[in-house]
């Protein structure tokens, strides 16, 4: 058995992650991250890079977006990703905690809206729920310095 590559079982659920930012710190902290829940992390710097991603990945089942990329807006990104995948949760992570932003985040697809530095944990921690605990622990959230909280638009 090879460490690198466990096996698979063909019947479980796609658990496939992208996470994009341009910055190659927060990426990779990402990547690691999203690794430690057990995920398949892809990474991208750009949005073009992401696009490229998911035009060879038929599923996916998380999606993390800095919302300034050096090629297109983040929340243009997310809108795309969302059609893309409409089952995939879609996460917003930015370090701008601008009401107007998580509107419009929202309004194109937004399951999480992270403000950074906060909420890695938190978002870690949601990841890694059950799926029998009843509730969709990614749904319709904002997760900043005052903790996780319902999105209420």
């Amino acid at each position: 058995m090879n460490a690198e590559h466990p096996p698979t079982n063909p019947a479980a659920p796609v658990r496939l992650a992208l996470v994009v930012d341009d910055e190659p710190a927060n990426r990779d902290f990402l990547v690691r991250l999203l690794q430690q829940a057990r995920l398949e992390v892809r990474g991208a710097s750009s949005a073009s890079e992401a696009l490229k991603i998911a035009a060879e990945v038929e599923q996916m089942a998380l999606i993390v977006i800095d919302n300034k990329l050096p090629d297109m807006d983040g929340v243009e990104l997310l809108s795309q990703l969302h059609q893309r995948y409409p089952a995939a949760r879609l996460v917003m992570a930015t370090m701008l905690d601008e009401r107007s932003l998580m509107a419009k985040a929202f309004d194109n697809g937004c399951d999480v809206f992270l403000v950074k530095p906060h909420g890695f944990m938190e978002l870690f921690r949601r990841i890694q729920m059950p799926p029998e605990s009843g509730e969709d622990p990614l749904k319709r959230l904002i997760i900043d310095q005052y903790g996780p909280r319902p999105y209420r638009g």
